[in-house]
Parts: structure tokens; sequence; C-alpha cells
């Protein structure tokens, strides 16, 4: 039986291999489901794969259809990048982000689902899409809920 974290990045996959029928566009409410075409944002792409995979809304919302970057920083605990597992996430940006990424494949350069663009989802490693992103970067555990306890106030001095 899969886990969660195995049907987060299984989603995610599923959205790279229908990259031609999923484009980028900031709508709200976020759609949740596999209809195609469909269009959605960083963010949005997150969520919809929380969604189909049947874990908690990352944005701590409830799925109302509403988040963004920086509701997945303030719901979601933030971890070092050695400890980053399959469907946790990258945040580049300083609050209330800039772009984030579902982890593929953890390690020294992971592996990531990105949907930045119109050419997107797609699979790119850590280090190339750095060269695209702000320096600053937030790891979060995607399933570590922790209300109140986000990137934001885990920044605070």
């Amino acid at each position: 039986m899969a886990t969660v974290r195995q049907k987060i990045v299984a989603a995610a996959r599923w959205g790279i291999a229908h990259e031609p029928r999923i484009h980028y566009g900031e709508v709200r409410p976020i759609p949740l489901g596999r209809r195609l075409p469909l269009t959605t944002d960083c963010s949005g792409f997150v969520t919809l794969c929380y969604y189909l995979a049947g874990a908690p809304d990352p944005n701590g919302l409830d799925y109302s259809g509403e988040g963004y970057t920086g509701t997945l920083l303030d719901h979601l605990e933030p971890i070092e990048p050695d400890a980053a597992r399959r469907g946790d996430l990258v945040v580049w940006g300083a609050y209330p982000g800039r772009h984030c990424a579902i982890v593929l494949v953890p390690g020294a350069d992971p592996l990531l689902a990105s949907h930045g663009a119109e050419r997107g989802p797609i699979a790119i490693r850590y280090s190339a899409e750095c060269r695209y992103q702000p320096a600053a970067v937030t790891w979060l555990d995607g399933l570590e809920h922790a209300v109140g306890r986000g990137g934001r106030e885990a920044a605070a001095p």
C-alpha cells in the first residue's frame, strides 16, 4: 500500500506526464481534480497534488480553494534541506515567497516537480531551478503541520 508521500509524488508525476494539458495561471479557487485541461500556478499545483494524494491541505485551509506560497510558509514546519523527504516542499523568496516545488527524489541535488511557467509542470533538479529563483530558500515538511509555526515565524529572531 502506497504511503501518503508516495501518493503526493505519484500525483506530481501525473502532472508532469500531462504537462501539455496543464497551463500556468493564478486561478482561485484552486482546481482540485484530474479534469484536463486545467490551469493553476505553483502553489495551486502543490495543493492539487496533496489533494489527489489524500493528504491534509498544506495551506491549512481545509481545501477551501484558497492559498498561496505564503499560506504554505505560514502553515508548514521548516526543515533543514538534508531532512527533506519525498513530498516535502521548497519555497524560494522571502515571505510571502515567490515560487514553490515538490520534492520527488531527495538527495544532494533533489529532483523536484515545478510548475512555474506555461511549460510545466516539469521534473527539474534543485540546482537548475535555483538558477531562475531568488537566493532565499525555505524547505518545508509537507506533512508535519504546525499551525502558527510556519516559515515566517521561524525566521524571526
